[in-house]
């Protein structure tokens, strides 16, 4: 797998594993290792993902915790694009 999910913090139980695999889906076609961590966002009580690579790749991805998967998904590509 390309990308690697190392934490998944503060998001339901209900909803981390989907989550968790609308964002794998969202960065599929990524060549290299990738590294994610999801969290959420106390503050602005939103889903955060951090998702990092070679050479200081870094990339932020935020979405309500009730989103649509294929939204998660969606804005995941809509943020790696260029490097998919």
């Amino acid at each position: 797998m390309p990308l690697t999910i190392f934490d998944v913090k503060g998001v339901p139980s209900t909803r981390r594993e989907r989550i968790e695999m609308a964002v794998m889906a969202g960065a599929r076609g990524l060549s290299g290792p990738y590294e994610g961590w999801i969290s959420t966002d106390p503050v602005r009580r939103d889903v955060r993902v951090v998702i990092t690579g070679a050479h200081g790749f870094q990339r932020e991805v935020r979405f309500a915790v009730n989103e649509e998967l294929a939204v998660i998904t969606e804005r995941v590509r809509a943020t790696l694009d260029g490097i998919l």
